[in-house]
C-alpha cells in the first residue's frame, strides 16, 4: 500500500520536483552531512528551502508564511536568557558542585541526573549538554573516575528532563505553539511520567555501569594535564540572580498565560529584552551564544515542509497507513512511527512531518507526540543533537563515547520509557 501511495504521488508529473526536494533534504538530514563537502544539517535544510524557491515551487511570500515565527522567537529568547547564566558562571558552578561528590557515586549520579533534567526542562537540552560536558570530563578526570557513565547520564537525563515542559527542547516548543497547548496542563500531566523515566534512567546507568561506578580510582587520564587550566568563568551573582528572577517571572506568566492573555513567545521576548539591558554584559556576547545553526535548520525545514503540505504529498501515504491499520491518531502507531522517524531524520524534522496528521483538539495525542519524540532521542547516539554534543565535546578530553557503547543504555531505556508513556496516556 505504501508503494501504491508513492506511485500515486509520482503519477502527477508536477509533483516530481517537490518529491525530489523533499527526499534529498530528508536523506541529507538522515546522513547528517554530505560526503566530500562540509555541509551540516542546517545547511542541508537551507539548501532545500533554496531549491523550493529557485524552482518556483512556492513564492517568497508563501515560503515566509510557512515559517513558524512564534516558535523561533521563543527559542531565541530562551537561548539569550541561558547565555546570560552561562556567561555569569552559573552552569559552571553548578556542575562543579555536583562533581565535588565524585567519591560518592550514588549521590553524584543522582545529582547529575536530577540537575541536568531540571535545567533542561527550563532551557534547551542542547545548551545544557554543551556547557556541562567539558566541566564534567575535567572534574571526573581530576577525581580519577571514568567519565563515560556520567556522560551517558547527562545525555539521557537531559533528553528526558526536556520533555517535562513545552520549552525544554525545540520540538516541544514547536508542538506547543502549533497545537496551542496550555503550559501548566502539559506540565502537570507529564510530570509523573517524566519522574518515573528519570528513576529508570538512574537504575539503568547504575546497573549497566556498576563496575565503573564503584571501581577504585584510576590513574590520571593522559589529557588531564592538557586541560589542567580549563578556564572558569568568573561568578557574577548579580547577573545570575537577575536571570533566575526573570526566568521565574517568565514561567509564572506562562503558567497564567490564559488569564493574562500574553502568549509564550511575547512573554519570552520581553524576558530576553530585560536580560539585554545590562551595564556588564554586551548584547553581542549574548547573541554570540545563540545557536543560530539550529534556528537556520528550523527555517529551512519550515519552508520544505510547507512545500510538501501545499502540494498534499503526504496525504496518499497517510491514507495508505490508515489502510494498513496504522492510524496516527492512535497512540501506539503514533509512538512507533515517531520513534522510527526521530532516529532516521532527528526529532524536529520528524515532528514537522507527523503534526499534520494529529487532530488539533486531541491534547493528549499532542502530549504523547512531544514526549515520545523527545524520548526517542535516547535510542542511539545519533538520535539527538544533545547526544552528539556530549560525544563531540568529550573527545577533546580523550574520552571516546562510541556508538555501540551508547546502545547499551539507550536501547533498553528508550524502549522501556516509550512503552510506559504509551500505557500512561492510555490510562489517564
Amino acid at each position: 500500500m505504501i508503494a501504491a501511495a508513492i506511485a500515486e504521488i509520482t503519477a502527477h508529473r508536477t509533483a516530481w520536483p517537490d518529491v525530489l526536494i523533499f527526499a534529498l533534504t530528508y536523506f541529507g538530514l538522515a546522513l547528517g552531512d554530505v560526503p566530500f563537502t562540509r555541509l551540516d544539517r542546517s545547511s542541508i535544510a537551507i539548501l532545500g528551502a533554496v531549491a523550493v524557491l529557485l524552482f518556483h515551487r512556492m513564492n517568497l511570500h508563501e515560503a515566509m508564511a510557512g515559517v513558524d515565527f512564534p516558535t523561533l522567537i521563543l527559542l531565541i529568547s530562551l537561548m539569550v536568557i541561558s547565555a546570560q547564566l552561562r556567561l555569569a558562571g552559573f552552569y559552571d558552578a553548578a556542575v562543579r558542585r555536583i562533581v565535588a561528590a565524585a567519591d560518592k557515586p550514588w549521590r553524584l549520579l543522582a545529582g547529575l541526573i536530577g540537575f541536568s533534567a531540571l535545567l533542561s526542562a527550563l532551557f534547551a537540552n542542547d545548551v545544557i549538554c554543551l556547557i556541562f560536558t567539558p566541566v564534567l570530563c575535567l572534574a571526573l578526570q581530576r577525581a580519577r573516575r571514568d567519565p563515560i557513565p556520567y556522560l551517558m547520564a547527562l545525555a539521557t537525563a537531559s533528553n528526558i528532563g526536556s520533555a517535562c515542559t513545552l520549552i525544554g527542547n525545540p520540538q516541544n516548543m514547536l508542538i506547543g505553539e502549533s497545537a496551542h497547548l496550555h503550559f501548566a496542563a502539559y506540565f502537570i500531566t507529564v510530570l509523573p511520567l517524566i519522574l518515573l523515566c528519570l528513576v529508570l534512567n538512574f537504575f539503568a546507568i547504575a546497573i549497566i555501569y556498576r563496575s565503573q561506578l564503584f571501581a577504585d580510582a584510576q590513574p590520571p587520564a593522559a589529557s588531564e594535564s592538557a586541560h589542567e587550566h580549563h578556564p572558569r568563568p568568573e561568578m557574577q551573582w548579580n547577573l545570575i540572580i537577575k536571570a533566575l528572577m526573570v526566568m521565574g517571572i517568565l514561567l509564572a506568566v506562562m503558567l497564567a498565560g490564559s488569564v493574562l492573555h500574553i502568549s509564550r513567545p511575547v512573554a519570552a521576548m520581553a524576558a530576553a529584552g530585560i536580560i539585554l539591558i545590562s551595564r556588564k554584559t554586551r548584547p553581542a556576547d549574548l547573541f554570540a551564544l545563540v545557536d543560530w545553526n539550529l534556528i537556520l535548520l528550523f527555517i529551512g525545514l519550515f519552508i520544505v515542509i510547507a512545500d510538501v503540505q501545499s502540494h498534499h504529498l503526504l496525504s496518499p501515504v497517510l491514507h495508505a497507513l490508515a489502510g494498513m491499520g496504522i492510524e496516527l491518531k492512535s497512540h501506539l502507531p503514533l509512538a512507533a512511527v515517531t520513534l522510527v522517524l526521530s532516529n532516521l531524520v532527528s526529532n524536529v524534522p520528524a515532528v514537522l512531518l507527523i503534526k499534520p496528521a494529529v487532530p488539533l483538539a486531541a491534547a493528549h495525542t499532542w502530549y504523547l507526540l512531544a514526549v515520545v519524540s523527545t524520548l526517542a532521542g535516547n535510542l542511539t547516539l545519533l538520535g539527538s543533537i544533545a547526544n552528539l554534543i556530549v560525544a563531540q565535546q568529550a573527545q577533546g578530553f580523550a574520552v571516546n563515547l562510541k556508538f555501540r557503547e551508547y546502545l547499551k543504555v539507550g536501547v533498553p531505556l528508550t524502549l522501556c520509557c516509550i512503552s510506559i508513556a504509551v500505557l500512561y496516556f492510555k490510562i489517564i
